[in-house]
């Protein structure tokens, strides 16, 4: 299947302890936090600006095909944002998450989930992803989940990797990847 149609809509992917799924209305406090915090910013291209965040908070959200949020799946409260988009012209793995939940493995779980639902429905034979080179953890994540780097380039003012990774090459294990970090307390976690 292609880009211009998908198994299922709207898209639904489970994992052990969290859902991939469309965002909603309700998302929308934790998805304008996500495009404003500075700390979930720092390496991607900086915090939307002013205009753009009012036009979050005032125009629904809508559906997008391949722009999901993350939810923890106890509370299906929105820890950060995942997506599979073509603005490259081949299908780029992008994802944020809230400060506060970074290294506890959501973003390796995610990535996993969200491949593994790439593989079963897309006919692409490759998914990229770029990361700013000094972002270490991304960078690691990526080559853990199977990318290889393609090429640099440099976009937003900082170098940058574009890695690739082939989509029949089979996933990892989850023991390899550790996805079993703490569940931290907070608001979106309760």
């Amino acid at each position: 299947m292609s880009r211009e149609g998908t198994a299922e809509w709207p898209v639904r992917i489970p994992s052990a302890r969290l859902t991939i799924r469309e965002g909603r209305d309700d998302d929308r406090a934790a998805t304008v936090r996500l495009l404003t915090d500075p700390i979930t910013r720092e390496y991607l291209g900086g915090a939307v600006d002013y205009a753009s965040r009012q036009a979050l908070e005032l125009s629904p959200l809508g559906l997008t095909w391949g722009r999901w949020v993350i939810c923890l799946a106890a509370t299906d409260a929105m820890i950060g944002s995942i997506s599979l988009d073509y603005d490259r012209g081949e299908v780029q793995l992008s994802y944020a998450l809230l400060p506060e939940f970074v290294g506890c493995g959501y973003a390796a779980e995610a990535c996993l989930a969200v491949l593994g639902w790439a593989q079963a429905n897309l006919e692409d034979d490759t998914v990229i992803a770029v990361t700013q080179t000094r972002n270490k953890r991304s960078v690691a994540l990526l080559k853990r989940l199977g990318f290889t780097v393609r090429r640099g380039l440099e976009e937003f003012g900082a170098q940058q990797l574009l890695m690739e990774r082939h989509l029949a090459d089979p996933l990892p294990d989850v023991a390899d990847i550790d996805v079993t970090g703490p569940v931290p307390a907070g608001p979106a976690a309760r």
